[in-house]
Formats: C-alpha cells, structure tokens, sequence
C-alpha cells in the first residue's frame, strides 16, 4: 500500500511540477512584444517525437524532414494575440539542425505546421517572416532539433510587424513636411532617414522630383500649386503628405 501512495505521489507531484516549457499544456507564455530569450533546449525534455515518415511540407532546409527536426529535446512557448497583424519569429545564428515551428493548437503538432524552419549548418538564421495573427489566438512556438544533437542553445525573438492604432497615430503626428507652403526646398520629418520621395499633382499625375538629400528634395522648379508627396525611410514605411508649393 505504501509502494501505492508513493506511486501516486511521484505521479501527482512530477505532472503538476513539470517545467514551464517542457509541455504545450505548460508553455513559457510570451505576454508582450517584443520579446527576446535565451536558452538551451538542454533544459527542457523530449516529449514530441511525431512520425518523421509523416512530415508535413515544410520550408527551408526543414523541407520534408519537419518531424525529424523534434527528435531533440522540445521546448514550447505560447503567445496569445492582442491585435490582429503580423509578427516575425527568428532564431538568429543558431546551431545547426535545429527546427522553429510555429502551431495554431497544441493538437496540431507534428500533424499540421502553421509555419516551419529548420536548419543544417551553424550560424544559419532561422526566420519565420510575415506571420499572419488574429487578435484572441494563441500560437504554440516549438523549438526542438535533429535526434543528433539531442539538444541546442538557442536565442529567440518575437517582434511585432503591424502598429496599433495608437502607434499608427502617432507616427503620423511624428511624420511631416516643412515648410508648408514652401519655396525652394520641402524637408521631411520623420523619426527614420527618408531615402525617397515622389511628387504628384493633386489630380495624381507624377512629377518629375530631384532626389532625396539630407530629408529634403528641391522643388524650385515646381508651379505654384498643391502637391502630394509620397516618401519612404529607411525601413520601408510609406508616408504621404500634401504641401503647397509657393
């Protein structure tokens, strides 16, 4: 009877003391972005070895071997949407042989990837870009590896892609021309390097417009008139602008 009690105590206490991370019933929950980490699945255990001769299509070097890549020690975090958009999840420079897959229900793995790399070499960045995300979902993230090793370090990032309407308003209180009306010159005012610009009539016909040089661009050969001027920075956001040349 003691053998009994003591069974069912290591059961109880292994399962309900279970690492955070080791099960997708028990994620490392990721609650706000962006989000970095640092870690080693050797911390973890290997709780998923689904059917490698069933892998779903996958990408990168992950290709048609995914389920190979949980062979390895697993760890899963979770991360439950606050806005409806896109995010990147990014394994850079990692060791060789690991996979990222991504899994919109803890049921799905190794059955259905949402999304999926893996890698063979050291150094190579394991990216999943453009994730599409619903406001009210959770996303499973699952970091394993090929058999051998059995275990890798790793270092994982989750950003954001898409702005809240919050930050949609106020990168445009942040984004501007100047002088408005303006004379010789029109200078932009953003928080990134604008790299170029393009003019167009009020009816949307393009106007031929010098090139961007210090956030600004010449408009001295411009009629007088209103405009629209349509820029991007340096990280490929577009703004556009109406201003009255004088």
């Amino acid at each position: 009877m003691k053998n009994i009690y003591l069974a069912l105590f290591i059961s109880f206490f292994g399962i309900t003391g279970a690492q955070v991370g080791t099960t997708c019933a028990n994620p490392i929950v990721i609650n706000t972005l962006p989000y970095t980490t640092t870690d080693d699945t050797a911390n973890y255990a290997d709780n998923y070895d689904p059917d490698p001769d069933n892998s779903p299509a996958c990408s990168g070097s992950a290709d048609g071997f995914g389920n190979d890549y949980h062979g390895g020690n697993d760890v899963i975090y979770s991360y439950t949407a606050t806005f409806t958009g896109t995010i990147k999840i990014e394994i850079p420079s990692g060791t060789g042989w690991t996979g990222l897959f991504v899994y919109n229900d803890c049921a799905d793995i190794g059955v259905n990837y949402a999304a999926c790399e893996g890698s063979v070499s050291d150094g190579d960045d394991l990216t999943v870009n453009n994730f599409a995300i619903t406001t009210g979902h959770t996303y499973y993230i699952l970091i394993s590896s090929w058999p051998d090793p059995q275990t890798v370090p790793y270092t994982l990032n989750v950003t954001s892609l898409s702005l809240s309407v919050n930050d949609v308003e106020l990168k445009k209180k942040q984004t501007g021309v100047y002088p408005n009306p303006a004379g010789k010159d029109l200078y932009f005012k953003s928080e990134k390097e604008i790299i170029s610009a393009t003019v167009y009539t009020m009816e949307g016909k393009k106007v031929e417009i010098s090139k961007v040089s210090n956030n600004s661009i010449s408009i001295d050969h411009l009629s007088i008139g209103s405009y629209i001027v349509e820029f991007t920075d340096k990280s490929g956001s577009i703004s556009t602008k109406i201003f009255i040349k004088k």
